[in-house]
């Protein structure tokens, strides 16, 4: 049986000062060790082809819910474990009519349908959204309150329509039709809400919270993912013009966790106005905008009280000599920070120096056992 024994009053009180941006010792720590369950798994269970939702079945992957909850607590970091239902799978664009493809068993894709939606209608009956709602039964089902479970990735407006459309028609059509874009980044839009809310008599608290899976919060009420990759090709004026608003309707719950590559990061402060937007991940991934580059921003949302996620990427996290930089440029108050761990050992390692840095007893620059700097 896998359930976390560490001490929760602790976990939950560092959860509760990150998203209050109190006053803390130092930042919220994840670990990538066997953190985050890889879309190649679901890929390689649901084998190559085109994908239809009858022939998913999400038993095969319980077993990595259960290996990744039993590695929080070994690890021992401050994030929680947290099961989605079958990350990977693009839900939202195949509820809004794309195909889904799996390539070579190692991703997944959405495709665009064989003819251009004119508009994106929502059913109940929509064999995607029976089959999300069949898959999120079955994993609250397995977890049984050992570990937390979260609403389904659902990605945002400009991702489903690059996938509907094709990212070099949609582009064209900010020009030639934007109404038409706007008419259907809203009804997109519409779709996540419905989808959203759906599951949330399904998903049940956990620790009298809920939790957003690729970060390992708990929070005090409903907690969601939004994401919009596709903005960081789209020019500030563009994404207020044709998607703002449908994204500012997608934030319906209490706790928004907003994902962002770094090539969106023109578009933070607009985001950050947001109702419902309750923190910003940034994922320094692309070599145009280094951490030293971002700084003056995230120091203007830090100001702002605005919660902030920091990490490499989804696979990487920082180096303890590029977290001992975060720390001396950012406060620990509504921070988390993701940190390189390959290993058992290495993740006990790296969070034994993270825990005598806030107390003062390590040199921060210092070399981990093995690590040559």
């Amino acid at each position: 049986m896998v359930e976390d024994s560490r001490e929760w009053s602790q976990i939950e009180k560092r959860h509760r000062a990150f998203w209050e941006c109190a006053d803390i010792d130092r930042p919220l720590i994840g670990l990538t060790y066997e953190y985050y369950v890889d879309t190649e798994l679901v890929a390689a269970a649901m084998g190559d082809g085109e994908l239809v939702p009858e022939h998913i079945d999400p038993r095969p992957l319980f077993a990595e819910y259960d290996r990744v909850a039993a590695a929080r607590e070994l690890a021992g970091d401050d994030v929680i474990a947290v099961a989605e239902p079958l990350l990977g799978i693009p839900w939202l664009e195949a509820i809004c009519g794309c195909r889904v493809l799996v390539a070579d068993g190692k991703s997944l894709w959405p495709a665009p349908p064989e003819k251009s939606p004119q508009q994106i209608i929502f059913s109940p009956d929509n064999p995607w959204f029976r089959k999300l709602l069949e898959v999120i039964q079955a994993v609250v089902e397995h977890a049984n309150g050992r570990y937390a479970v979260g609403l389904s990735h659902l990605r945002g407006p400009s991702d489903v329509l690059v996938a509907l459309l094709g990212s070099q028609p949609m582009f064209y059509a900010f020009f030639d039709q934007p109404d038409q874009i706007h008419l259907l980044a809203n009804q997109a839009a519409s779709v996540w809400q419905q989808v959203a809310q759906a599951q949330t008599s399904l998903v049940p608290t956990y620790r009298h919270g809920y939790a957003v899976r690729q970060f390992g919060l708990w929070a005090p009420q409903r907690a969601a993912w939004l994401q919009d990759d596709t903005s960081g090709m789209i020019s500030l004026r563009q994404y207020r013009q044709l998607f703002l608003e449908a994204f500012r309707s997608m934030c319906i719950f209490p706790y928004g966790v907003l994902h962002l590559h770094i090539p969106s990061v023109h578009l933070v402060e607009a985001f950050a106005r947001i109702p419902g937007i309750s923190a910003i991940n940034l994922y320094f991934d692309s070599q145009t905008r280094s951490l030293q580059d971002t700084l003056p921003i995230l120091r203007k949302l830090q100001a702002q009280k605005m919660p902030l996620i920091l990490a490499k990427d989804v696979y990487e996290g920082f180096s303890l000599e590029e977290y001992a930089e975060i720390l001396e440029e950012l406060s620990p108050r509504g921070l988390s920070v993701h940190l390189k761990a390959s290993s058992l050992e290495e993740a006990q390692a790296v969070m034994d120096t993270v825990r005598r840095w806030k107390a003062g007893l390590t040199n921060r620059f210092s070399a981990m056992p093995g690590e040559v700097v």
